[in-house]
């Protein structure tokens, strides 16, 4: 899962909600850039809500990479 936040959002801010996505077991790592800094959510990111996560005021946008429940896909067990 990706997170985009919003140019301006505070490092503080930042690091709420890192600390928050970790409380989640969820490993974060960071990139910044000149305008944006994004997020890449590491590991079972079915507990975020990606729902509330998008309303934080800091967040532009959230993506999933992965599809859920992926152990429990076809291309984890292609056999019946």
């Amino acid at each position: 899962m990706i997170a985009v936040l919003k140019h301006g959002t505070t490092p503080k801010q930042m690091d709420h909600l890192i600390q928050w996505l970790k409380h989640l077991n969820v490993d974060v790592h960071i990139s910044h850039g000149k305008e944006v800094t994004v997020l890449g959510l590491i590991g079972d990111t079915s507990r975020v809500d990606m729902e509330l996560l998008a309303s934080l005021d800091m967040v532009s946008s959230v993506k999933r990479v992965s599809e859920p429940f992926k152990q429990a896909n076809r291309k984890f067990h292609p056999t019946d």
